[in-house]
């Protein structure tokens, strides 16, 4: 038996007793830490080599242990303002290591190595695997505030678990309740316009599944039953402080690709508010450029086929990323250069 081997044939009947000290221990967020540490160091270091029963048992051990971490101090937690001193920075991101490591531990467990050694007739499905990485994304989300995003390394992780479960399970997210489906979103506007470009990349490549589901499958109707104007509002948003922006250079695909799902959702609302935006600008000289502009991208035969699947879809989106690219150095002629 090899030394790896040897360590998971030794942890995995005590993975159980230890999550159950989370139990006992909920109120001391020093022990809560490090039992989260301890089952993420694990995830990510044995993951590879465990066996079904051993998976099974991280699987269990790790949804109680999220379970009872989350009861104690998700719901209630106060999340204080960034301090603008670098040092009290530091300091402040190191009050939050938990809630880092719930988010790792939960990336690790979502790996596809874990979800391809478990997917077996004789093994855990699929589903009970991303209903746990749901149920952690759900106690984190309402935390995900703007104040808590400020921090780098919580941000670079949130992005990266929130972008791989967007772009993989698009209709589970739909699906989330109102609220935390909300929390989420603000999660992604904000993340769009972030300095550091993966951030964003994830974010708008988020936005951009979420808009295709809701186009394949009608899968926001119920959140749009509760507010009428989300995709306007994502749409606006992401014109205003992406593509007229001097950051767009460095999200420009991910940009093109976010913009034409929310686009051909409802093209006449589109159009609409593109109206609304240009009368913003102030001289017609603007506006009319503008919407010139805009009509030469947004063409609805086109946006007609973008939830199509194969060939046709694809050079739908090739012909507009190419026209998306056109379109943005004609509107920073005229909206960046005085």
């Amino acid at each position: 038996m090899s030394e790896p081997e040897r360590v998971s044939h030794f942890i995995t009947p005590y993975l159980s007793q230890l999550s159950g000290l989370m139990t006992y221990y909920a109120a001391d967020l020093t022990i809560c830490e490090a039992l989260l540490k301890l089952f993420r160091d694990y995830a990510e270091r044995y993951l590879a080599m465990l066996d079904r029963d051993q998976c099974i048992s991280l699987f269990t051990s790790s949804a109680s242990l999220l379970k009872h971490y989350s009861e104690q101090h998700c719901k209630n937690r106060v999340i204080h303002n960034r301090s603008e001193a670098l040092e009290g920075e530091f300091e402040e991101e190191q009050s939050y290591q938990d809630i880092l490591c719930a988010i790792q531990l939960l990336i690790h467990l979502g790996t596809k190595d874990f979800t391809d050694l478990c997917n077996s007739s004789k093994g855990v499905e699929t589903g009970q695997i991303t209903d746990l990485i749901f149920f952690g994304l759900q106690q984190i989300l309402p935390l995900m505030t703007q104040g808590l995003l400020q921090y780098p390394t919580l941000c670079q992780m949130y992005f990266s678990l929130v972008g791989f479960m967007v772009e993989t399970y698009p209709e589970k997210l739909c699906a989330l309740p109102f609220e935390l489906f909300s929390s989420l979103l603000d999660s992604l506007l904000f993340g769009m316009s972030h300095s550091d470009s993966l951030v964003s990349k994830s974010s708008l490549q988020g936005l951009a599944s979420l808009a295709k589901e809701h186009l394949k499958t009608h899968a926001l109707a119920s959140h749009l039953a509760t507010k009428g104007d989300i995709i306007e509002n994502c749409s606006q948003r992401l014109i205003q402080e992406v593509i007229f922006k001097p950051i767009i250079w460095d999200r420009l695909e991910p940009s093109g690709m976010a913009l034409l799902p929310l686009a051909a959702i409802d093209v006449q609302k589109f159009i609409g508010l593109v109206s609304i935006i240009s009368q913003q600008l102030g001289s017609d000289d603007k506006q009319q450029r503008m919407h010139q502009a805009f009509e030469r991208l947004i063409k609805p035969q086109v946006l007609a086929k973008v939830a199509a699947e194969g060939r046709e879809g694809r050079m739908v989106r090739i012909q507009f990323k190419n026209n998306f690219d056109a379109f943005v150095r004609d509107i920073h002629s005229f909206l960046i250069v005085k």
